[in-house]
């Protein structure tokens, strides 16, 4: 199991300290490395005959009479509607066992769902064994009672979530506007693989989901771990991965594309389509990505959204789109059905963690139609201390309504649209760079690139506000170049491969080479930068002096003096 503490925060909400062990204890099961669920008494079921087996070799048809397992400590039938008509949705009750129970998933199902009642002193293993279901009103895999999972995928296995935005399923029906487009038996569960406890999925085996109803993967209460294996996850409902309490990827590739909508007025709606989220009303809520390959895609919704988010390693690639709403009444149907009028906002940004975010490792790339990385509490720190992280943004690059520091690492940001900045702290706050091994090149808009100079920093720097608007490569000879920055008027460097005091050149379209340091980005690290248009800047730990904002430019060969 994950050992996971609180999360301590100051009387502000933003954080100041946390407790976090990702390792995992006891022994892996031999099916499925990377979990330390232990297998000790199994139910095999095949979804294509509709038939269960405690051997994987006798074999018993389910049906709407309950039939005993495990010596009468579980259960297995198909459920039945209020009419008495079998449902197909196949009931596990596990919550008499007292041993930690496999449950094995094999063959396919058309309208129908699997629902395990899990116990809550002993441990659940599900196994997904090329299993493919396809559900009609119900989560196609619902693990209920709150005890927690391991999920282990095994070969190729597919979910498609049958239940639609909108309708009611459920309890839910009763509370449906009679003008909206229905209601129907069934589950209200938050995923189409759902855990109402803690979930830990893992194995090398691959698993597709496809929903527009709520959540693809989906805690109700606990922690969601991704440890391993590859997932295509594409949902026009809401989020892609969702917990209560956090969300941690520690391995495995994941592919996510989420479509939503928002759209203001009278007869609006409001699908916003997160990569991964955890409840807004959770205010200690996290996401850590600590390792793992992430490709992450929305329109409307963001990459990463959370009260606090933490990027410890891994390749994190996000790509977020949507029209920029601000406090503006709208009156919509939620997800199950619901009449609702409130006053909504949305900013289309790559990753938001509203009491802190911190960046130690991994690279990450964030393109973002609004802003790119975004601290939205007062008085909250967005910190960097290590990795590679590269923001293209059309609002602000790096926004904080704290602090921003920058003590390591990598950052390159590429910003552009008036009225916003690369790197913008809060009002009354400060960005700093506090570390020499840390590397900050920032290129932007004019009129607010002011925001962007440091208050204080240990390395010398370099910048100009006097470009012609641009969008030709840029870097600086024997440190750093972006090829394909978007367009620009003015940049800044902080680097320790500058001397303070003497003179450096921004080339502009010239001739790269050097380390290609992340393909995406189109940024050089060491880079080699010749030819094109050089303006000059005297590198300085002061921001009054380091800026030389009278027309300087040169053709011809630049270089670093």
């Amino acid at each position: 199991m994950l050992l996971m503490t609180a999360l301590a925060a100051g009387s502000s909400g933003c954080l100041v300290s946390e407790d976090y062990d990702s390792t995992v204890s006891g022994s892996a099961s031999t099916t499925a490395s990377g979990s330390s669920f232990v297998e000790s008494q199994s139910i095999y079921v095949d979804l294509s005959d509709g038939k269960v087996s405690e051997d994987n070799s006798t074999w018993t048809s389910i049906s709407t009479s309950k039939t005993s397992l495990l010596g009468g400590s579980a259960k297995i039938d198909y459920t039945e509607d209020s009419s008495g008509n079998s449902t197909n949705l196949i009931r596990i009750n596990l919550t008499d066992t007292t041993k930690n129970t496999g449950v094995h998933l094999s063959g396919s199902m058309e309208n129908g769902g699997v629902k395990i009642q899990t116990s809550t002193s002993f441990e659940t293993g599900v196994y997904l064994e090329s299993a493919s279901i396809s559900s009609s009103n119900y989560p196609c895999i619902d693990i209920t009672k709150g005890g927690s999972a391991s999920v282990f995928l095994i070969g190729d296995n597919t979910l498609v979530d049958g239940r639609k935005y909108g309708y009611g399923y459920g309890d839910s029906a009763s509370t449906c506007d009679s003008g909206r487009v229905g209601s129907e038996e069934g589950s209200d569960s938050k995923g189409t693989l759902y855990c109402k406890g803690s979930m830990t999925i893992s194995g090398s085996g691959s698993l597709s989901i496809t929903q527009g109803y709520k959540n693809c993967i989906a805690s109700k209460d606990g922690i969601l771990t991704i440890e391993g294996g590859t997932y295509d996850l594409t949902s026009t409902g809401k989020n892609g991965l969702f917990a209560y309490t956090g969300v941690i990827v520690d391995g495995g590739s994941i592919t996510f594309n989420g479509t939503g909508s928002v759209k203001t007025g009278s007869s609006g709606t409001c699908k916003k389509a997160n990569a991964i989220k955890t409840d807004s009303d959770n205010s200690s809520g996290y996401v850590k990505i600590n390792g793992g390959t992430l490709d992450l895609t929305a329109s409307y919704g963001k990459g990463i959204s959370s009260s606090y988010v933490y990027i410890n390693g891994g390749s994190t690639n996000i790509e977020v789109s949507g029209t920029l709403i601000e406090n503006k009444s709208i009156t919509y149907y939620d997800e199950d059905g619901v009449k609702t009028t409130e006053t909504t906002s949305f900013s289309a940004e790559g990753i938001e963690g509203e009491y802190g975010i911190t960046v130690s490792g991994g690279t990450t790339t964030v393109s973002a139609a609004d802003d790119g990385i975004n601290v939205s509490g007062t008085g909250c720190t967005l910190s960097i201390s290590g990795g590679f992280l590269y923001v293209e943004s059309q609002g602000d690059g790096l926004d904080s309504n704290g602090n921003i520091t920058i003590s390591g690492g990598i950052t390159v940001v590429s910003q552009t649209g008036g009225g916003n900045s690369p790197i913008d702290s809060g009002e009354n706050y400060k960005f700093t760079v506090t570390g020499t091994d840390a590397t900050v090149f920032a290129v932007g808009s004019s009129d607010m690139f002011s925001e962007s100079i440091p208050s204080s920093t240990v390395s010398p720097m370099i910048y100009k506000n006097n470009f012609t608007n641009s969008s030709s490569s840029i870097g600086v000879n024997e440190v750093i170049a972006i090829e394909e920055p978007q367009t620009y008027a003015a940049a800044l460097l902080i680097s320790n491969s500058l001397t303070s005091g003497q003179s450096y050149n921004f080339i502009q379209g010239g001739t790269i080479g050097g380390t290609l340091h992340n393909p995406d980005a189109k940024v050089y690290f060491p880079a080699t930068v010749t030819n094109g248009t050089s303006s000059s800047a005297t590198a300085s730990t002061s921001s009054s002096t380091s800026s030389s904002n009278t027309p300087g430019s040169s053709s011809g060969p630049g270089s670093r003096h």
